[in-house]
């Protein structure tokens, strides 16, 4: 009868300690083993990239910025030479003043409009053989900052023929800016004027217009102010003149190899930070289901 007895008892114990050993991992929060290699750590063990990982993607961003810079060295050395030839045409202002805001001047704005539209380009065009849509691609012009100079630049693979073609397009330029037909320009200010003083004296008797009397002067004053700038345009002579005759460049400007090698390496640099960036957040990413299924456990097992 005693070994009876003590049999229950012992198997109490057994299944005590039992279920004290499969709650222990729950209780602590951490998986049964971990392992402190740096080589094998990953983010669900707590870790992020190991330092062989960042090397091997620090050896792979290395050779995708260099590959890069070649392709754009490569392609660099392939594109067709170009050339520029270079013209200054100095265009004097009546009544504005060369200030820092004189690209804003809408009278050089128009003249830069001029260049490259096709009264200008269309009688090159014709002479010379290249298509208007090549022409106005191939030149450029700009106003040269606190100064009334208009700078101007035609490309082309030729230099001696960038610079014909250049010349007609600046002697082009100076015919139809300086044969503006002032007499017609003058002839409709002039007409509008005697309207706007008729209108003015009508305001003045007549009550009902009274409130149109201050926009009317305003007006009047206006045109005779570009009366007044025409007047003085006409005794200064023509707008447009040239400063410095067309001349090419002896150096190509372009393709230039170094240009496109940064170019290419700069790329290559910034699909490498975006690719280690993906990386990094894919390796600190949280694992899934590990938390939600040490925090259950418990809980089943007490089922």
């Amino acid at each position: 009868m005693p070994p009876y007895d003590r049999l229950p008892s012992a198997g109490v114990e057994e299944r005590t300690e039992a279920i004290a050993l499969a709650a222990a991992p729950s209780t602590n929060g951490r998986p049964p083993m971990v392992t402190d290699d740096p080589g094998t750590r990953t983010a669900a063990a707590g870790g992020g990239p190991s330092r062989r990982t960042w090397t091997t993607l620090a050896l792979l961003a290395v050779l995708l910025v260099v590959a890069g810079a070649g392709a754009g060295f490569g392609i660099g050395t392939l594109l067709p030479t170009q050339y520029a030839a270079r013209a200054d045409v100095l265009y004097l202002l009546t009544r504005e003043q060369p200030t820092g805001f004189l690209r804003e001047d809408r009278n050089l704005s128009t003249q830069l409009v001029l260049l490259t539209s096709r009264t200008v380009l269309g009688p090159v065009s014709a002479g010379s053989g290249v298509p208007v849509e090549d022409l106005a691609e191939s030149l450029q012009a700009t106003v040269l900052e606190e100064s009334e100079v208009i700078s101007i630049e035609f490309r082309d693979a030729d230099p001696d023929r960038a610079t014909r073609i250049l010349d007609a397009i600046v002697t082009r330029y100076l015919a139809v800016s300086n044969n503006d037909e002032r007499s017609d320009v003058r002839g409709y200010l002039e007409t509008e004027l005697a309207t706007v003083l008729d209108r003015i004296e009508a305001a003045r008797t007549d009550t009902a217009l009274g409130a149109e009397l201050s926009p009317l002067v305003d007006r009047e004053q206006q045109l005779r102010s570009q009366l007044d700038e025409l007047n003085i345009s006409d005794l200064a002579g023509p707008g447009a003149r040239v400063l410095v005759p067309p001349y090419a460049d002896v150096d190509p400007v372009s393709p230039r190899p170094l240009v496109t090698a940064a170019t290419g390496a700069l790329t290559a640099l910034l699909v490498a930070a975006l690719g280690l960036l993906l990386v990094v957040r894919r390796q600190f990413r949280p694992s899934g289901g590990s938390g939600h299924h040490h925090d259950t456990a418990p809980d089943s097992r007490r089922a």
